[in-house]
């Protein structure tokens, strides 16, 4: 279960309407099929879900202020990670304007068809297709971990990275909180490409499978350990047996290492 605390006002409510995309959007969408509004906005951009030229489903994505380097980042990921077979959508354009109230960046990406894990497991009680969605999941995981890193993706100390990202990006950040966590500091491990943003209503699933994963923002070269720690978090004894099946024995995280890791996400 997302555990992270929802926000009373909503930074990003207002809809996206055709009037407000730049020309180089408009130029890759299907100028006949309307925006739709998906489920909730996001926490740090305006979303709408539209159809690409080729009739493809699309989601376009806007951000402003301190937000900017979110868009810039998952726009960057995207770029580097499709590529590579990484189950990312694929971007199709990105633009910055100057607008009379500052920067605002707009991303258009293939969109992941389907539902979130989050909401697919809160109404799944068969236990074999629970199982084998958790399984799959698992198995994603493993994968994503296993793939070679891109030259220059990352830097060199994770952890004081995205201390320092959701210190800029969320300045109610509990300073003392900060330092208790900079002080728990567990044991270093190997870093490897992590996706950073791995709550369950961040993977996508359609017909009984795990189709991919969205909101790539954070990703990075980094500890496994926060992928796992975030993926698993809540999970009952059964869930979380099926998803080390397919991922693996080294998914299993002690209480310790989840308790920190999960401690860093919910700083964002």
């Amino acid at each position: 279960m997302d555990t992270r605390p929802v926000p009373t006002v909503r930074a990003y409510s207002m809809p996206l309407t055709r009037t407000d995309l730049p020309d180089k959007v408009r130029a890759v969408l299907d100028q006949h099929a309307p925006l739709e509004e998906p489920p909730q906005q996001g926490r740090t951009s305006r979303v709408a879900f539209a159809l690409d030229v080729d009739g493809s489903p699309a989601v376009i994505k806007c951000s402003a202020g301190r937000d900017l380097e979110v868009i810039r980042r998952e726009y960057h990921a995207l770029c580097v990670l499709h590529p590579l077979g990484v189950p990312v959508p694929a971007p199709l354009v990105f633009v910055e304007r100057l607008t009379a109230t500052g920067v605002e960046a707009w991303l258009v990406m293939q969109r992941i068809p389907g539902t979130t894990l989050e909401a697919a497991l809160r109404t799944e009680r068969d236990p074999t297709r629970r199982t084998s969605l958790l399984t799959e999941l698992g198995r994603l995981l493993a994968g994503l971990h296993a793939t070679p890193l891109p030259p220059g993706f990352g830097c060199d100390d994770w952890l004081d990275s995205a201390l320092g990202l959701a210190t800029s990006l969320n300045p109610a950040v509990d300073a003392t909180r900060l330092e208790i966590l900079r002080g728990e500091r567990p044991s270093a491990m190997a870093t490897c490409l992590i996706h950073g943003d791995l709550f369950l209503d961040n993977v996508m699933t359609a017909a009984g499978r795990v189709t991919g994963f969205i909101d790539w923002a954070f990703a990075a070269s980094g500890d496994p350990r926060y992928d796992l720690a975030v993926a698993t978090q809540g999970m009952s004894s059964s869930d979380l047996k099926a998803f080390l099946k397919g991922y693996g024995p080294s998914g299993a995280l002690t209480p310790q290492e989840t308790a920190f890791f999960t401690g860093v996400a919910l700083l964002w």
